[in-house]
């Protein structure tokens, strides 16, 4: 059984229609993805004129997939690929089928699939996308925390549980380089992009859109082999060898793919094995290295010379100075509301700056750190001593892996 055999000769209307409005759907997808930041003014006109909704949306990256830029270049891609898909069924109502074409299509989701998967697969792996807990979500009850930031705690908690998560989307991104493995290539992906998907839409993730997306890319490259799927997995029915056909005729060009794809095998698998030794993190060069980096729990809190009391109800009084990341510290105060600055150190000098972003004012201080894990600031107006807070004290941290368990452990 030949390519051509999978796909009817004369295929009907409907999935004519299907394959056109697919094609024109996914491929100005893909262009849009690129192309969104250099279409501006017709994407703000389109925003203003045809939906409504006002040109004055951002466009630039907040780490957001949902934005409403995005759901704008949603919209617009709908529309155009519907008007597409209707413009080509008028000019090309003759032609009986797409055999050739759709095997381009799939050629071009599967790139896209392969990539996306690789790159987000390594960003687990190397523990770029789930960061470990921060020092300041140690502290954070759980009922504060947003559906997202629960999602990463518990998906950043585990190193090992991050590489497998990652291995398994790279393998799926890889098994897609061939047409021979494509299928279960589809079907490991669909079954991985169905779960993220999920997580976020009930864990409110902001990257819905692209992820669905995924998901429909799987979906029609399993598609495109449904039938033998069907008998193999739910009929219990023979499948014959499929004789895929060359399209790419220049014997070069396809030794140089050839080679291309088992490189990148190599390497990622070279890559993968390391990091179960190494353990990378790739979040790691986001922390601070300071001598102050930790949690300080306030001991003594001066201002003009009156000791403020640890009332609970204090908005001035600091109960946790936080230092995790580089250039940046936070400050908990008494009744739990938490303000954000940037930090300066002087090493040679022992001083340091508090700047916040919504305070043009800086606090100046003078620090030292004894060796009992001591942190005194001294300021113009405010003279703080902390104690270090050892990471060790907390459970999340602390709990180790069991193999044997005698009763349950959810505290």
């Amino acid at each position: 059984m030949n390519f051509h055999q999978i796909q009817p000769k004369n295929w009907s209307l409907t999935s004519k229609i299907i394959f056109r409005f697919s094609f024109s759907y996914f491929t100005l997808f893909i262009l849009l993805l690129f192309l969104a930041l250099f279409i501006e003014t017709p994407l703000r006109w389109f925003a203003d004129t045809i939906l409504n909704w006002g040109a004055d949306f951002k466009m630039e990256s907040t780490g957001s997939g949902d934005r409403s830029f995005d759901y704008v270049r949603f919209f617009l891609n709908l529309i155009l690929a519907f008007f597409t898909c209707i413009v080509w069924s008028i000019l090309d109502k003759k032609r009986t089928s797409y055999t050739t074409l759709f095997y381009w299509f799939q050629s071009v989701l599967r790139l896209f699939l392969c990539i996306t998967m690789i790159l987000y697969g390594l960003a687990k792996v190397f523990k770029g996308q789930f960061a470990d807990p921060s020092l300041e979500l140690l502290l954070q009850p759980i009922g504060d925390m947003s559906p997202m930031g629960l999602a990463w705690v518990f998906m950043g908690h585990s190193m090992v549980y991050n590489i497998f998560l990652g291995s398994l989307e790279i393998l799926g991104g890889l098994l897609l380089l061939y047409r021979r493995t494509s299928t279960l290539g589809s079907i490991l992906i669909l079954g991985i992009m169905m779960n993220v998907a999920i997580m976020n839409l009930t864990y409110d993730v902001p990257v819905k859109l692209f992820s669905i997306h995924l998901v429909l890319m799987a979906f029609i490259l399993l598609v495109a082999n449904g039938k033998r799927v069907l008998n193999f997995f739910l009929k219990n029915e023979a499948t014959e060898k499929v004789q895929y056909l060359d399209y790419i005729k220049n014997k070069s060009l396809l030794k140089v793919i050839r080679f291309f794809k088992k490189a990148l095998i190599i390497l990622l698998l070279i890559l993968v094995i390391l990091q179960f030794f190494i353990h990378f993190k790739a979040t790691e060069q986001l922390k601070s290295n300071s001598e102050m980096r930790g949690i300080w729990e306030t001991k003594f809190f001066i201002k003009q010379n009156d000791t403020l009391a640890p009332l609970l109800t204090d908005s001035f009084r600091w109960k946790y100075l936080i230092i995790d990341y580089k250039k940046k510290a936070v400050v908990k105060k008494m009744n739990d509301t938490v303000e954000r600055y940037s930090f300066e150190e002087n090493t040679e000098t022992k001083e340091i700056i508090f700047k916040s972003s919504t305070d043009s004012i800086s606090q100046k201080f003078t620090y030292s750190i004894s060796n009992s894990n001591e942190l005194k600031l001294k300021g113009d107006h405010l003279n703080i001593s902390f104690k270090k807070v050892p990471t060790s004290k907390f459970r999340l941290l602390n709990r180790k892996f069991h193999w044997i368990n005698e009763t349950t452990y959810m505290y």
